[in-house]
């Protein structure tokens, strides 16, 4: 029976989700809000941060804030309006479906966050049928709200988008394909109010200056990075109006409540969660990289600069030496790492632009240089193959699994040789910046991730040195003697 009117009605079986639908009211009803007359009043009254926002003309609009600002309630109320207009826009019936709103989260579990959000805004009036087990929410018009998780970036691909909102996307690992696919659907023809492309609202707090922050500078003016279709803010945790009341409340130890807050904290896990800045080495796995890295002597000539690394790569007799190998990294090179027995990096060669074949020969010839060194190598689908392949060739080998706490523990003893300056690398443009940006980001339930934190998505160096020192004996610490001579005798 309708809910609104009284008759009677029919429920409709959708085979695509094996269940009747859920109306509680009939059709006449729920199309009672003809297309262009949908005007609902929101219970929402916005701060003068989330003003900013919701009167930007920007397509593409990034949120950098602190812990408690608004950031999710601004996201969802300014989608909700959007999403409105849209469902009221003379579309036509080839449309399907008439509106369409993605909300993206890095996790199942914030995407249930950002479901709960939305369910609990949407102005009920507009609701025909809602999916707990899709996280799918049908409106009057034809409209479809979806939520969804960016565990697998290739699933947010095949539909055209009106709307996008992303959450937290500074923790979202593969940021740049989730957005590379989102995009392309945004623009998909007819989507967007007056079909002028599709729009989105991305937020998040910092971690680090990974893909986020590169899409954040995009939205800020007078930057080389700045694009017109985009604007973005930073917000601090105390610019929300009810957070600046809280943060100067007089606590009983007589300091306001932000004070103790920073006392509790590291200052810089402060200045990232709840002053939203952008700080590179926040996660870093490597904070004191440069004191390892290793340039030629300043002053020397080119010619001198070259007789410098010969003689640094050239191998010592009965030296003990060992390669690391990386064949799983990702773009045209897999590379080698050397070291000797006291933690020197001899030589790293990327070995770009080269075959498989040519790979495996090249890492013989390195073997056999440096005194019949042992290769050390990421076990990957291939790595039986692999080697098998430097067996043949004559190698000493060592497969190494990172999967799992495995890599974990791969990286973290790596982390203690270059804290402890027990290495030394030769410097690198692309072996400074990996080493720099390279962060660990832990989540609740699982095991450390580890990437590159800044725009390149490449650490196959990194993956290359963990190898080269995983078996690698740090240096015995010589203690002093704990003892006291006496009673000496000289012999007659």
């Amino acid at each position: 029976m309708c809910e609104q009117c009284g008759r009677p009605f029919s429920q409709i079986w959708r085979p695509e989700y094996e269940s009747y639908t859920s109306f509680k009211t009939c059709p006449e009803c729920r199309m009672a809000n003809a297309r262009g007359g949908i005007n609902i009043s929101a219970d929402y009254t916005p701060h003068w941060g989330q003003e900013l926002v919701h009167n930007s003309e920007a397509r593409f609009k990034v949120l950098a804030c602190g812990a408690r600002w608004g950031k999710d309630r601004c996201s969802i109320m300014e989608g909700i309006d959007y999403f409105i207009k849209c469902l009221n826009e003379d579309r036509g019936s080839d449309m399907v479906p008439y509106a369409l709103w993605w909300i993206i989260a890095p996790t199942e579990k914030v995407a249930n966050q950002n479901w709960r959000e939305l369910t609990h805004n949407l102005p009920k009036e507009i609701v025909v049928d809602v999916s707990k087990t899709t996280r799918t929410i049908e409106t009057v018009n034809g409209g479809v709200i979806e939520v969804h998780s960016a565990y697998d970036p290739e699933a947010l691909v095949g539909v055209g988008l009106d709307l996008v909102t992303i959450t937290e996307a500074a923790r979202i690992s593969d940021m740049e394909d989730v957005w590379s696919n989102l995009e392309a659907r945004l623009n998909s023809p007819g989507r967007g109010l007056e079909g002028k492309g599709g729009v989105a609202l991305i937020n998040s707090s910092p971690l680090g200056m990974n893909y986020f922050y590169k899409m954040w500078r995009w939205g800020q003016k007078g930057t080389s990075d700045w694009d017109p279709d985009w604007e973005s803010w930073k917000f601090t945790t105390w610019d929300n109006p009810y957070m600046a009341v809280r943060g100067n409340e007089v606590t009983k130890n007589g300091r306001i409540y932000r004070e103790n807050l920073e006392r509790r904290m590291s200052k810089n896990r402060y200045r990232q969660d709840y002053l939203a800045e952008f700080i590179a080495d926040i996660n870093s796995v490597f904070p004191n990289y440069e004191r390892v890295l290793r340039k030629a002597p300043a002053g020397l000539t080119d010619e001198q600069v070259n007789e410098f690394w010969r003689l640094w790569e050239e191998p010592e007799p009965f030296e003990t030496y060992t390669l690391g190998h990386d064949p799983a990294s990702k773009g045209d090179g897999k590379p080698v790492v050397i070291r000797n027995s006291k933690g020197r990096v001899v030589k790293i060669d990327q070995m770009i632009g080269l075959g498989w074949d040519s790979q495996w020969d090249r890492i013989a010839f390195y073997s056999r240089l440096y005194n019949g060194a042992s290769v050390n190598f990421g076990q990957t689908g291939i790595g039986e193959t692999i080697g098998s392949q430097l067996v043949k060739r004559g190698l000493t080998v060592f497969p190494i699994n990172e999967q799992g706490r495995n890599k974990e523990k791969l990286v973290d003893d790596f982390s203690i040789v270059v804290e402890q300056q027990w290495c030394e690398i030769p410097w690198s443009q692309e072996t400074e910046n990996q080493l720099k940006g390279y962060i660990s980001v832990n989540r609740p339930g699982q095991s450390t991730q580890y990437h590159n934190g800044t725009d390149s998505d490449y650490d196959d160096i990194v993956s290359a040195l963990y190898f080269c020192f995983a078996d690698f004996q740090a240096p015995a610490l010589v203690l002093p003697g704990m003892f006291r001579m006496t009673g000496v005798v000289r012999a007659s």
